[in-house]
């Protein structure tokens, strides 16, 4: 199916409009859509028994914006980490000066 027959289809049904032939001739036309009738009557005989609301609703919650939380940052962690290994590296120093009396 065209697209354009579907997106016609979803323009009335947002605007509670009936969806049958007439409407949506008259929405193809208003763009510029040369309508074709076997397609019309091929997406009305399609459309029948579909949930609109359901479709819309599921085609909304699929790009629904996901919130994420930010983890601290690592390079806060290594801060806070070197100084605690330059303490030990003083400390082993010391420990050596004083072995060789520096």
């Amino acid at each position: 199916m065209a697209m354009e027959y579907i997106y016609a289809v979803w323009l009335l049904k947002e605007a509670n409009v009936e969806i049958n032939a007439d409407n949506l001739k008259k929405v193809l036309n208003s763009v510029g859509i040369q309508p074709n009738d076997a397609m019309i009557n091929a997406v009305l005989a399609a459309i029948q028994g579909i949930d609109f609301e359901k479709i819309k609703q599921e085609s909304l919650s699929v790009g629904a914006p996901v919130q994420v939380q930010v983890a601290p940052q690592p390079q806060q962690q290594v801060k806070q980490e070197q100084p605690k290994e330059e303490k030990k590296e003083e400390q082993a120093l010391e420990g050596l000066s004083s072995l060789f009396g520096f």
